[in-house]
């Protein structure tokens, strides 16, 4: 697993493996909730904002597990794992089949 990444409200990270985007840390709309934008670069640029309930510890964009270790209105500290494709971890099929 990763390094923690911590980003603040504005701030953004390349993702190897995102389809030649990044995500950027855009807080929290309200107490309940935050949120991350996915911006991507193929075939065109746009962004799109993804809101998650404040609980979560795990979301996956692209085949990029984000594993959430802290959260608060300025700033986001997470972890990067590589290889999630349709439901199974790259590296670990023994998990997969267990």
């Amino acid at each position: 697993m990763g390094e923690v990444i911590v980003l603040s409200v504005g701030e953004d990270c390349r993702v190897a493996g995102l389809l030649q985007g990044s995500i950027s840390y855009a807080g929290m709309p309200h107490e309940g909730a935050f949120s991350i934008v996915h911006k991507k670069e193929i075939g065109g640029q746009y962004a799109y904002n993804l809101f998650y309930p404040r609980y979560v510890r795990s979301f996956t964009l692209g085949g990029v597990n984000f594993l959430v270790e802290d959260v608060t209105p300025e700033e986001i500290a997470f972890r990067m794992e590589q290889g999630a494709l349709n439901g199974t971890r790259r590296g670990t099929p023994e998990a997969v089949h267990a």
